[in-house]
């Protein structure tokens, strides 16, 4: 064969092809390798920290660890929700594993379901549990049993001499040890759903989640504005450091300890609370008690109750069914959401709306027994006084229907409605608890719920708390309130304190004024008369709310909802009276109640004479 020849221009030697695209090919090798550590120093030198922290990042997880809860209490001192020890048993997967998800994911079945053999538990994690665990949280452990008992955990421990990877853990539970008292107030709190947790990202898989308020105080003081901790504590977080596919190795430096959450104390009296609760025993109805002088809520019952105990750690599927099914609708808070026309109890306030409009307290109206509008016939409820003649004072004491009608007819209907947005009905009161606005008198809300428009018996109605208007207890009782302490509206406060888990006080309610009754102290006078005479004189309406002792100023009220054979009574009793220099407000509603003087006033004089007489 004949090889081509090339004379080298260095020494005249000959070079075969071959040996060329030896010394070709080595020298690209050559120029690759140094382009490679080129590239290489060029990395390290201006892009090292950055790899460095990719690495660590897919090494190390940060681990979030939620705090304690808060604890809720009663202004004297009881405790309305705290927490308590529960004792779970743990798997960790980076000391059970097997070699591979699916064997590891049938060794923790089968080491949990020997346990629950021994322990008698019938429940826990199936096998794709296990195996859905270790695809999406390797890093940490699996919660097998919840809540373990004495024995359970001595049998437990038993069964487990020869398993690794198993572990006790203490962690709070939720408890509420006065059940259903207050139950609407404090309403309940679960473990919050990570998938919705502002800092999920920040944690990945490794997410362990807070208690969260789902209701009432528990979720009202859930957390606060302004950076302080509310019940729900500031998280903490530990770094543990995994292996190539996420099993945790061991926990490094970094752990930062969380900061518990805030105690909780309201303004609510629990005797006070609970007595209110056992006078409205099966009564359908809310009964609600302030301090007259800052607007502080003393006791706000609400029937029929539930038993907050049954929501948590796990609501109860039966008990809340039961719940939604009750006709009685007790998962509604009453004495806050539910809304009445207020009959009767409103006569004080259309008396002082007269007074403000001109109309002289001594004038004289006649009361037939009825009156007329049209041919629209009200009947008055002064029955009894056919033929008297009554002034402001004699009107309020027998709850003339007649007197209220006269004079509302003539001052009319915006006069009225200023009145009564100056008491604060139509409106919110601004507690962070949930509540309803109720109904003003609007001939718009008339004209969309009738279709008609407003006219003097609207009017009429509205004078004797019917028709067009509505409230809560809640707003009866601000209202009375206000009479009570010259004319102040207040804010209602619930909540009282907040106070650190070392017992330092870090908030405390200053009472803020809503508005005022825009009303003179000599038109205050009156009207209080007139509510005096109600209780304490011999034909007074609501003369069963009468206490040997007290000087307790009242007003009934009963109002017909419904018509025909589904008509029935909503009743009111709404007091104020003073003892050992604090005044108290009083509202009661109960529904399908006799009368406001005969079912909800003698509830009032027991809950004065127990609650102030005898303690």
């Amino acid at each position: 064969m004949n090889k081509r020849r090339y004379r080298d221009g260095v020494d005249g030697g000959i070079l075969d092809d071959g040996r060329l695209r030896v010394v070709i090919l080595g020298v690209c090798f050559l120029l690759a390798f140094g382009v490679l550590i080129f590239r290489l120093y060029f990395l390290q030198l201006h892009h090292g920290d950055d790899h460095r922290k990719q690495i660590a990042r897919q090494s190390e997880r940060w681990v979030r660890i939620p705090g304690l809860r808060g604890r809720i209490l009663s202004a004297d001192g009881e405790i309305f929700a705290a927490n308590r020890q529960a004792y779970d048993l743990l798997f960790f997967p980076s000391e059970m594993h097997q070699g591979g998800r699916k064997k590891t994911a049938g060794y923790m079945f089968d080491c949990a379901a020997q346990l629950a053999a021994a322990s008698g538990r019938k429940e826990f994690p199936l096998l794709n549990d296990f195996a859905y665990h270790l695809m999406h949280y390797p890093g940490v452990p699996i919660t097998v049993f919840k809540d373990l008992s004495q024995s359970e955990l001595a049998r437990i421990f038993e069964a487990s001499r020869e398993m690794k990877g198993i572990d006790v853990q203490i962690s709070p539970v939720r408890i509420y040890p006065m059940y259903d008292t207050a139950a609407h107030l404090i309403g309940y709190a679960r473990a919050a759903d990570p998938s919705k947790a502002a800092d999920r990202g920040e944690f990945s898989r490794y997410y362990n989640p807070d208690i969260e308020g789902k209701s009432g105080a528990e979720r009202a003081f859930d957390a606060f504005d302004g950076g302080m901790l509310g019940l729900r504590a500031f998280p903490g977080r530990s770094v543990i450091q995994v292996n190539n596919i996420g099993y945790a190795k061991k926990e490094l430096l970094g752990r930062r300890e969380p900061i518990h959450g805030n105690d909780v104390i309201l303004t609510i009296d629990s005797k006070a609370q609970k007595l209110a609760e056992e006078l409205l025993h099966d009564a359908t109805g809310a009964f609600v008690v302030v301090d007259a002088d800052n607007g502080d809520i003393i006791c706000a019952a609400s029937s029929p109750r539930m038993d907050i105990s049954q929501f948590t750690p796990k609501l109860d599927p039966a008990y809340y069914k039961s719940l939604q099914n009750d006709p009685e609708k007790p998962l509604i808070n009453r004495a806050f959401q539910a809304i009445y026309p207020p009959g009767s109890s409103i006569k004080p306030l259309m008396c002082l709306n007269f007074l403000r409009c001109g109309v002289d307290p001594e004038e004289i109206v006649y009361c037939p027994g009825e009156s007329y509008i049209g041919n629209a016939k009200i009947g008055c409820s002064a029955h009894r006084y056919y033929g008297d003649d009554m002034n402001m004072i004699k009107a309020l004491e027998k709850s003339c229907n007649t007197y209220m009608i006269h004079h509302a007819v003539k001052v009319g209907r915006k006069e009225l409605a200023a009145g009564l947005g100056n008491a604060g009905f139509g409106r919110k009161t601004g507690l962070p608890l949930p509540e309803s606005a109720g109904d003003m008198p609007d001939p718009e809300l008339k004209k969309r719920r009738y279709g008609t428009r407003w006219n003097e018996y609207d009017t009429a109605l509205l004078s004797i708390g019917q028709g067009i208007i509505s409230v809560t207890p809640l707003q009866l009782a601000i209202y009375t309130a206000a009479i009570a302490n010259g004319g102040t509206v207040w804010r209602p406060n619930i909540l009282l304190k907040v106070k650190d888990n070392r017992g330092v006080t870090r908030f405390e309610r200053t009472p803020v004024a809503a508005g005022n009754l825009q009303i003179s102290q000599e038109h205050l006078a009156i009207v209080k008369e007139g509510m005096f005479q109600v209780v304490n004189s011999a034909g007074g309406s609501g003369r069963h709310g009468m206490v040997n002792g007290l000087q307790v100023y009242g007003k009934t009220g009963t109002a017909e909802v419904g018509s025909g054979a589904n008509m029935r009574n909503i009743t009111h009793f709404i007091a104020f009276v003073s003892h050992e220099n604090r005044r108290y407000a009083l509202a009661i509603t109960i529904e399908d109640g006799r009368s406001g003087g005969r079912t909800c006033a003698p509830l009032a004089a027991e809950f004065f004479r127990q609650y102030l007489l005898n303690r």
